[in-house]
């Protein structure tokens, strides 16, 4: 609920910057209306100066800039109508807007309580605990592969990835190493990570390709990408990539910067 509050009240901001350009942009424009009528193939325009007059004096083409004058006037005043009976409605909500929706009751409620009644929505903490339950067989790791732990001991299978792990904790993003999922035509994979952004409630899968310059892994990479987009999961919506090459190390800002724009918003 707060963050249709918040939305309306964004609105509202782009309604009243909206406003104000339309009334300066009113304040000196020609007296009169437009009446547009086609003879033939010709359109024609008639300058009506009055409400008295139906009809309207013709413009030739070099009153043209007048003719745009008008109509752009025509346009300005209803889009300002339409923007006050927005900014009413919008008013009127607002005015109306409980700070404690009926989603909040139950977080209001004392502990004791909560533990007898099955709320209409789960609060965060449930939905994230929920979704950090989630049971999970991992991949396997070779004998011999190098040993990386997470700050939540979790072991993962590069630097890149450490990194990019205790990020996410440092962000408290819940997050899933490599649990797997199916996509048609490609089988089981298992993403680097399965990440929720909480806000939104949407999980989105975080695949970082750690050997770009490499050409046979650029190659599976590509084909990785496309099995996620042959699925409907897209880069930039339901997918976020990061790359690496030996001269282009993981640059931890932009990670961060990513965390921000995909997860905390």
């Amino acid at each position: 609920m707060k963050e249709i509050k918040i939305l309306v009240e964004e609105r509202k901001e782009t309604l009243l910057r909206l406003k104000q350009e339309k009334e300066k942009a009113l304040q000196n424009v020609p007296q009169g209306t437009l009446r547009i009528c086609h003879s033939g193939n010709r359109t024609q325009y008639y300058h009506r100066r009055d409400g008295k007059d139906s009809s309207g004096v013709y413009m030739p083409k070099k009153e043209h800039n007048l003719v745009r004058k008008l109509a752009q006037k025509e346009y300005d005043q209803k889009v300002l109508r339409a923007v006050d009976r927005e900014l009413t409605a919008l008013q009127k909500y607002l005015s109306a807007y409980s700070e404690f929706p009926a989603e909040q009751i139950y977080e209001n409620l004392h502990k004791e309580r909560q533990k007898l009644i099955i709320p209409i929505e789960e609060t965060e903490e449930q939905y994230i605990q929920k979704w950090e339950d989630y049971a999970y067989q991992r991949k396997g790791f070779d004998e011999n592969a190098p040993e990386y732990y997470s700050a939540k001991m979790e072991r993962v299978r590069s630097k890149s990835e450490l990194i990019i792990a205790d990020l996410l904790n440092k962000e408290m993003i819940p997050y899933r190493y490599e649990s797997p999922i199916y996509l048609k035509g490609a089988g089981q994979i298992y993403p680097d990570f399965t990440v929720l952004n909480v806000k939104k409630r949407k999980e989105l899968y975080w695949e970082h390709l750690g050997m770009m310059d490499d050409p046979n892994y650029a190659e599976t990479a590509l084909q990785r990408i496309a099995a996620y987009e042959q699925n409907g999961i897209f880069p930039g919506e339901g997918l976020i990539i990061t790359y690496e090459t030996r001269k282009n190390p993981l640059n931890q800002k932009l990670i961060m910067s990513m965390i921000q724009h995909y997860l905390k918003q």
